[in-house]
């Protein structure tokens, strides 16, 4: 995931301020990750590129 970060420590003591559930943050913030290293690997590889 180069050039992509995701402030993790950061953004669980703010959904801990907000009154999220410990775990479910984590598994939010995991999907995201996931989320934002496929989306980077599709744009790497050309997916979603409009074509014509």
């Amino acid at each position: 995931m180069a050039g992509l970060t995701l402030d993790t420590a950061g953004a669980l003591a703010a959904a801990r301020d907000l009154g999220a559930a410990g775990w479910a943050a984590a598994e939010l913030l995991l999907a995201i990750r996931i989320g934002m290293a496929e989306g980077a690997a599709a744009r790497r590889d050309g997916e979603g590129m409009p074509h014509g």
